[in-house]
């Protein structure tokens, strides 16, 4: 879209929040070397962003002029707070906006995840996010968007995307969206959540916390934990040797452990933000399974805090 305007010469102010991920966030120097304006939103402590002001702001660019972009992160990958869809369409609503929702983190990590409104401009999904082949996604659009295709050649997909298109990953969408369908049980998975999640909290007492734990809405399979004056690379090669997955939530570049921006944006610290780990859960777990799973990670916590 930004290429379409840009050959129009017309400019277009995208609005990201700080907690977007970073395939997002790092398109802003890309978007203003061809003249576009990029802003960001802020969150609070429990990652919830101000309607009212985002509004504000991009009706003051439209008044400007511009056309606007916004970009509604549903699911946050990391922190597994959920901004309801009710948000993206009061933005739609009141603004003139395009309003593309990241999905990438829904199917399978809420209730009525396969609903989606017809009101909003664009839906992205990743398929290996559910279950299906990596390097294959998909994404809904209104059938009257318009925009210039980054690769070219062909007039595959109606000439939105040049390249053969990888059947056996399309179908592999199809089967894992199936087995989700079929199999999916959101109160299961909440009563698993919880009950690992509530002893973590009676785990770790003052030496930590749980991430969002009080934000209005947060998915169904993420426990974000931040563990006060501990080293998540440390603590990360502990879990492997319990055969637990997870993920620090810190970025590792050349051997480099950085800080979380995700958790420095809702306010958390330098040092916290290097302190926390992330569980995800299968969307098909059940609550039988959540004891044997808090015991790994107990005999991993125990001997540290």
């Amino acid at each position: 879209m930004a290429l379409k305007y840009f050959k129009e010469k017309k400019a277009v102010s995208f609005f990201f929040s700080t907690v977007d991920h970073a395939c997002v966030v790092q398109l802003k120097e890309d978007l203003e070397a061809f003249g576009h304006n990029v802003f960001y939103f802020n969150v609070n402590h429990d990652g919830i962003f101000n309607t009212e002001e985002l509004i504000g702001k991009i009706n003051h660019e439209e008044r400007a002029g511009h056309e606007t972009f916004v970009n509604f992160t549903y699911i946050n990958n990391e922190t597994g707070i959920v901004w309801p869809l009710s948000q993206a369409l009061r933005i739609k609503e009141e603004t003139n906006s395009f309003v593309h929702v990241d999905a990438v983190q829904l199917v399978g990590k809420i209730a009525n995840w396969n609903y989606l409104s017809s009101k909003l401009d664009g839906y992205t999904f990743s398929g290996h996010k559910f279950g299906a082949l990596k390097g294959i996604g998909f994404s809904f659009f209104k059938k009257d968007m318009k925009f210039s295709p980054l690769l070219v050649g062909g007039n595959q997909q109606l000439g939105l995307r040049a390249g053969t298109e990888n059947a056996i990953g399309i179908y592999s969408l199809k089967l894992a969206l199936e087995d989700i369908n079929e199999q999916f049980s959101a109160t299961e998975l909440l009563e698993a959540k919880n009950e690992i999640e509530s002893k973590l909290i009676n785990l770790i007492g003052a030496k930590g916390e749980v991430v969002a734990l009080h934000s209005p809405l947060r998915n169904l399979n993420t426990i974000f934990l931040v563990l006060h004056g501990q080293k998540a690379e440390i603590l990360s090669a502990k879990f492997d040797l319990q055969g637990v997955d997870l993920s620090t939530g810190s970025a590792c570049s050349s051997g480099i452990i950085k800080e979380n921006r995700i958790l420095m944006s809702m306010g958390y610290s330098f040092d916290d933000s290097r302190s926390s780990l992330r569980f995800s859960f299968s969307p098909l777990m059940k609550k039988s399974e959540a004891q044997k799973y808090f015991e790994k990670i107990e005999s991993v916590l125990k001997g540290i805090l």
